[in-house]
């Protein structure tokens, strides 16, 4: 009988230590979520811990990615400040020659030289250029400062489509859903003004632009698609390349309009692809949906 009290109490012991464990354990992995959370919310780094275990070793092995990652994260902003700050260079020793230039044709325009119109032309082709290329360039160097805000998306949509409907009278504009974005309106309009402007370029003349908005309750996603027949597959994979321009392309592109757009798309943590629907090109903008507590990190 006494041995059998003995053992009741041993497992006693071994039950109440089983669960203090157990308690200690739910805690520090509580506390190692946290942090992590932390991390992501707001850039906390992850501390490394003294402690002996399988959650230190992985708070540790954490610590350690995390800090890998801060670190080239880091450098890839430092070589995009170095080019941004090259392609300023560049813009600035430009300026006055194309200046000069400019008058020049001008000038000859006055005096009747028939090639002085496609020479101004070319002149503010490349004026556009090196404008884009130094835009492109500051907003992977994160040299502009975006503002967000929560915005309607269908109203943002609308304003972009109104300022094309000027300029190309017999063409069907559609749009259709609506969400709440958190963005930068000026930023995000600009993007979607490069995809519309493309849009337009590549449809008939009394071509069709639809836009669909989707929201769900971790994503907003605007579809953007035309009837301009598309492009070929091959050239799918290169559209949102610098500098790349399609076959079909207008002779005034710059070939960094939908660069620029992947960009600024970039800074709000989204993503944009492209492929051939049935009549023409869908471009598609996925954003995740962000609280205002969120740390945007661009």
């Amino acid at each position: 009988m006494k041995w059998y009290w003995i053992a009741i109490v041993l497992m006693g012991v071994v039950i109440v230590v089983l669960g203090v464990l157990l308690l200690l354990h739910r805690r520090r992995t509580a506390a190692l979520r946290s942090a992590l959370d932390a991390y992501l919310k707001q850039g906390a780094q992850l501390p490394y811990s003294l402690r002996e275990g399988d959650i230190a070793l992985l708070q540790n092995e954490l610590a350690d990615l995390i800090a890998r990652l801060e670190l080239e994260k880091q450098r890839a902003k430092d070589v995009d400040r170095k080019n941004a700050a090259f392609a300023a260079d560049v813009s600035h020793q430009l300026k006055t020659p194309l200046a000069g230039l400019r008058l020049y044709c001008e000038l000859d325009a006055q005096n009747g030289n028939p090639n002085a119109e496609k020479e101004l032309r070319l002149i503010e082709k490349t004026d556009r250029l090196v404008a884009e290329l130094l835009k492109l360039q500051k907003i992977r160097a994160d040299s502009f400062d975006f503002t967000f805000e929560n915005a309607a998306l269908h109203t943002l949509t609308e304003e972009t489509f109104a300022a094309f409907r000027p300029l190309y009278q017999q063409k069907c504009f559609e749009l259709s859903g609506a969400a709440v974005l958190r963005c930068d309106r000026a930023w995000l309009g600009e993007a979607l003004s490069n995809i519309v402007k493309n849009a337009c370029e590549h449809t008939p003349e009394d071509g069709r632009i639809q836009a669909v908005i989707q929201d769900s309750d971790e994503s907003v996603i605007l579809t953007l698609e035309d009837n301009g027949g598309g492009v070929p597959a091959s050239e799918l994979p290169h559209l949102f390349e610098r500098f790349y321009k399609a076959k079909n392309a207008s002779p005034e592109s710059t070939g960094l309009g939908l660069a620029i757009t992947k960009e600024i798309v970039s800074k709000h943590h989204g993503t944009v692809t492209a492929e051939n629907a049935e009549k023409g090109l869908r471009l598609t903008l996925c954003f995740p949906k962000i609280d205002a507590n969120r740390k945007i990190d661009i």
